[in-house]
């Protein structure tokens, strides 16, 4: 395995702004199911308040996601985004996301708010999902102001799919503090209940300090090609 110079996370970053220029960098709030989303991919989130490593990115790299790594899955890239995205009346469901969960738990550790029935269990009955329903109001409006953009990775639903190849590469080079992609003091994600979180300046566990090997950029940058 390589170990990667901090012109890496630079390089990433500018292979992101060529991929939203070629595929689109919008806003999660503005996102919908009627885009021409490729039925399956690797998506990369920005978040336009942090500073950008590279002039053609506006902001900072902050989660990497995929979907469809099970053998037989039939989810597709939208239905996972719009799980983040969470609902056009403002409501949502931390307990099918877990990005919206890592939020919700930032928002209520920076803001001091009680709600004891965060991240507990896999699903909720009525009255508890009523309790919770004002906080994840809060995690969409927050979520709604990233950006996010894809690569298209088309091949079949499966543990050694190149979506999951992307995904762990991606997020262990944006981890590794050595290559400087720190987050800023003001980024939300520092009081994420998840250590790893706030650590890796990323709104990712998973992967985290993983190894990167050395074939990813090549790789990514012939699936960004097409």
């Amino acid at each position: 395995m390589t170990a990667y110079a901090s012109d890496s996370i630079r390089d990433l970053h500018a292979l992101v702004g060529r991929m939203g220029d070629r595929f689109g960098l919008r806003r999660l709030g503005g996102c919908t199911g009627r885009l021409a989303w490729p039925a399956r991919g690797v998506y990369f989130f920005v978040d336009p308040s942090e500073p950008s490593p590279v002039p053609d990115l506006p902001g900072r790299l902050v989660r990497v996601g995929t979907h469809a790594l099970n053998t037989g899955s039939a989810s597709t890239l939208w239905g996972r985004l719009a799980q983040h995205r969470g609902q056009e009346n403002g409501s949502g469901n931390h307990r099918g996301s877990v990005f919206r969960k890592h939020v919700g738990g930032a928002l209520i550790a920076r803001d001091g708010i009680e709600l004891a029935t965060w991240g507990v269990g896999a699903s909720a009955g009525r009255e508890v999902r009523a309790t919770e329903r004002e906080h994840e109001e809060r995690v969409t409006r927050y979520l709604a102001d990233l950006l996010v953009t894809y690569v298209p990775v088309l091949d079949d639903p499966g543990p050694n799919s190149m979506r999951g190849f992307v995904e762990r590469n991606a997020i262990g080079m944006l981890s590794d503090r050595r290559l400087g992609s720190a987050a800023t003091a003001g980024w939300l994600g520092r009081h994420a209940p998840a250590k790893a979180v706030r650590e890796s300046g990323l709104w990712n566990v998973r992967h985290i300090g993983d190894p990167v090997d050395d074939e990813f950029m090549e790789a990514l940058e012939r699936l960004v090609r097409g």
